[in-house]
């Protein structure tokens, strides 16, 4: 690998900055091993602290594996975490719109694989509306009971099982990410307790319109009901602090 040393101003950043490069290049691959420390160190010529620096960063955010005593290997993609979006979601002054406007394209996708991609796969179709309708009665018993806590992972897991069939593995990491922020937008949206009966409802609805098999309105009912969301959030958040 043809590697030129950097610059000490902002090494690490240089370091992270180079090593993109080469993954992006092709030249390391998942499952490839990284050279040792030391070699590194010399590639880049930077000190061994700034690679270890570096790696511990990689490690965190998954892109790197460690295994001792084998030594340090490139994950794939199912391995990297979703840390940038969980800071970004914790952070973000406006990134909760943009992660419910994401939300809003991954449930669109699963509808369109389920309804017309996979539109001739009834077994799948009759798979997805059963596990939709099991959480359907899931809020409804949580509703009965008052956990707020049960009624949210019915909830998180009913719209889950929508963006499941795209078997879209980073759609899937992304919404796991989600699940907590997901869980408090959803209970702060619906603090008004009249609503609390409507949301079984609003749920069967939107099961109704995967029934019915037209993915154009099965679409136009999910994007209204997250807008529903996004809006209410919004008022709330205007008036209240988001506890």
């Amino acid at each position: 690998m043809d590697i030129q040393p950097v610059k000490q101003k902002t090494v690490v950043y240089h370091v992270v900055t180079r090593l993109k490069e080469l993954i992006v290049s092709g030249s390391l691959k998942p499952g490839d091993k990284f050279p040792s420390e030391l070699k590194l160190a010399e590639m880049f010529g930077v000190g061994r602290s700034t690679i270890r620096e570096v790696m511990k960063i990689f490690q965190y955010i998954g892109i790197v594996e460690v295994h001792n005593p084998k030594g340090t290997f490139l994950s794939d993609s199912s391995n990297i975490s979703s840390e940038s979006l969980e800071w970004a979601m914790i952070l973000g002054e406006k990134d909760i719109s943009e992660v419910i406007e994401l939300r809003m394209v991954m449930e669109t996708q699963g509808l369109w694989y389920l309804l017309d991609y996979h539109r001739n796969d009834t077994a799948l179709r009759e798979k997805t509306i059963r596990s939709l309708d099991a959480e359907i009665g899931n809020i409804k018993n949580a509703i009965a009971t008052g956990s707020v806590e049960l009624r949210l992972d019915a909830d998180y897991i009913f719209h889950g099982l929508v963006i499941r069939v795209c078997e879209n593995r980073i759609f899937q990491n992304l919404y796991q990410t989600m699940r907590e922020f997901m869980k408090m937008e959803i209970n702060f949206a619906q603090k008004d307790v009249d609503r609390l009966s409507e949301i079984p409802i609003h749920h069967e609805e939107l099961l109704a319109s995967i029934v019915d098999g037209d993915f154009n309105i099965a679409t136009e009912r999910f994007r209204h009901h997250i807008r529903n969301i996004d809006h209410l959030l919004e008022s709330k958040l205007n008036s209240d602090p988001l506890t």
